[in-house]
């Protein structure tokens, strides 16, 4: 062979290898997150053409292989090595909405253990090597570089119109947001995150419109008299109903606070046992005639804290909004309406507090729009840490110095002052598995196996909730010896992230396997209700996230307005209205998702309510 045919062989061999770099970028990262072999047919082919075009876009700028191939490999390792890392911390992969929460997911970084697997060390040398050898070898781009970066522009723009307008519905290709693992499994994590690229906005209810949106709430609110600007004054007791009106209202969402314990007995007897108790308190408080307790439908797993405490004080369910999306990043407007606004208007001074970082999913802002007087966040929880047992566990505030707190803001507030306080705890955020505490709570049987030492996150987590067990008796001790009628609410945001495989063995199968009616089972916290005074407490049993607030302002004796009595209306008939679906008082579970809602009872109108209330009226 001369040496001019060498070298055409030459390059003709990097020409194909060239056109090769996107199908083994997309081997590669499906190999960093493990995915590669769960791929659908469909999956993998527009998988590659969005990798196609990626690569074709960087080589029309740069206008060389040398640039654009290395490039695209460091973006695509990059991304994959994050999305593999996020699921194993949360069990949720990246979704385009977590851009707008990076601050807040770097400030909790450090208590994550970024272990570097095999695979990933593997991976991260071919990456090296397919970078070095574009270097090496470079092909280049002959011609206009503005007309190569137009076309491409315009294939993009038409690919994309041909992905949702037309493959998307053909192939029944959508993002499960509700569930989106399952989707980054099958259909890949660079196609899956290009489908939710969609508006994050939701679709209008069926047949709504801002004047039929009014009516009914003119409706309901004539139905349910005014939103209950009740005159308590500093009183203690309500004069038209007797009831004892809550000078304080502590209301508390303990950051990962749940009960694992309901998994016992929830598939096939499966269940798991410990060495310690680590709710001995919380159980003692069963029957006091002072409490009241109950499974709390929260709308998140593992992650995502403000999406649950956005529930809880607005009554807005997040079933009804694009799953994965933040309100507080993308909702919260001055004006909205909130528990801190209602009890405001009722002659409460109103404080959030949270011993971590303001800027954290956008509180300072969203806490504004809310209608909080103020937001005390870890600057002031700097002074208030110095009590006995207080200070810092695995790097955050104990939830015993973050009572403190709360207390000392109740013994410095004025003569008759009535106080709303909401607190967001930081304890028992995830990254289990480093900060140096010693474990005291250990798993010891799983489905009657021995497994002692085979969870040391879960052991880490249980011991947390004894801790924290012990700080909710030390409030609750404080609280008892105040004369002011006083109202503690405490509820979990979401279940930690702990190891997979112990809750795959409590389900009996792989995660993405489970029936949603028993997933459901994930999103399950408590709540508590206790007072320092005797009242007739009934039994709300389960309930939703957003359902909370109003059993927390008919035990204040505020009467709700149009909006919550339509809320009321839904808990009535419904136990859960959740991404999941929707299950009912008679535990009938209806697996349906958004606008499928509206075909329910109750359920039509309270969302359209929610969104006349979100998006179009304002105070």
């Amino acid at each position: 062979m001369s040496g001019d045919q060498t070298e055409r062989s030459g390059r003709s061999f990097w020409r194909i290898l060239t056109a090769l770099v996107p199908l083994f970028l997309l081997v590669i990262a499906e190999s960093v997150t493990g995915n590669l072999l769960r791929l659908t047919p469909a999956g993998l082919i527009l998988n590659a053409a969005v990798y196609y075009l990626l690569y074709l876009g960087l080589l029309a700028l740069f206008g060389s292989t040398k640039y654009a191939w290395p490039v695209l490999t460091l973006l695509i390792y990059v991304l994959a090595t994050a999305e593999y890392f996020v699921i194993s911390f949360r069990e949720r992969p990246i979704m385009i909405w977590d851009v707008l929460a990076l601050r807040t997911a770097l400030t909790v970084s450090a208590n994550y253990n970024f272990a570097v697997t095999p695979r990933l060390a593997v991976t991260f040398l071919l990456a090296v090597c397919a970078g070095a050898l574009s270097w090496k070898f470079p092909l280049m781009f002959r011609g206009p570089r503005i007309g190569a970066v137009a076309l491409w522009a315009a294939c993009s723009t038409a690919f994309a119109a041909l992905l949702f307008c037309v493959l998307s519905p053909a192939l029944k290709l959508d993002v499960h947001m509700w569930d989106p693992i399952v989707s980054f499994e099958k259909e890949g994590f660079l196609l899956s995150t290009v489908l939710s690229l969609k508006t994050p906005f939701p679709d209008k209810p069926a047949g709504y419109s801002k004047e039929a949106a009014e009516a009914l709430l003119a409706e309901t609110e004539t139905e349910s008299g005014p939103h209950g600007k009740t005159e308590h004054g500093g009183s203690a007791e309500d004069m038209g109903s007797g009831r004892t009106v809550p000078e304080n209202v502590i209301c508390i969402m303990n950051e990962s606070f749940s009960d694992l314990r309901l998994y016992n007995g929830l598939t096939d007897g499966r269940s798991f046992g410990t060495d310690e108790e680590f709710l001995t308190f919380f159980d003692s408080l069963d029957g006091s005639k002072n409490v009241q307790k109950g499974r709390l439908y929260v709308p998140v797993f593992g992650a995502m804290t403000a999406n649950s405490e956005y529930e809880f004080l607005t009554g807005n369910a997040c079933a009804f909004v694009p799953q994965g999306s933040i309100p507080y990043q993308f909702y919260t407007r001055e004006g909205d309406d909130s528990l801190a606004r209602i009890f405001g208007e009722n002659g409460y001074r109103t404080v959030a507090m949270h011993p971590f970082p303001g800027y954290n999913w956008n509180r300072t802002e969203a806490y504004a729009d809310l209608g909080f007087d103020e937001f005390l966040d870890a600057e002031y929880y700097g002074e208030a840490a110095d009590g006995a047992g207080s200070g810092l566990l695995r790097g955050y505030m104990s939830d015993r110095a973050d009572y403190d707190g709360i207390i000392r803001l109740i013994r410095e507030k004025g003569p008759g002052e009535k106080l709303f306080v909401f607190n967001v705890t930081m304890q028992n955020h995830g990254g289990y598995e480093v900060g140096g505490l010693d474990a005291t709570v250990h798993v010891t049987e799983l489905n009657g196996k021995p497994c002692e030492g085979q969870y040391p996150k879960a052991d880490q987590y249980l011991t947390l909730m004894r801790i924290s067990d012990e700080a909710l008796k030390y409030l609750l001790d404080f609280c008892s010896t105040l004369e002011e009628p006083t109202m503690v609410v405490l509820f979990g945001d979401h279940q930690p992230s702990v190891e997979t495989p112990f809750f795959e063995a409590l389900y009996g199968s792989r995660w993405s396997e489970v029936p949603d009616r028993l997933k459901l089972n994930s999103f399950v916290t408590p709540y508590l209700i206790w007072t320092n005074y005797d009242r007739e407490a009934e039994d709300a049993g389960e309930m939703s996230a957003f359902m909370l607030g109003n059993v927390v302002l008919g035990e204040a004796g505020i009467e709700p307005d149009g909006f919550r009595m339509q809320l009321e209306r839904v808990r009535e008939r419904y136990a859960a209205v959740h991404a999941m679906g929707v299950l009912d008082r008679n535990g009938r579970f209806d697996g349906v998702f958004g606008t499928d809602m509206d075909l329910l009872p109750e359920l039509h109108d309270f969302r359209l309510l929610q969104y006349y209330r979100m998006f179009e009226r304002r105070q």
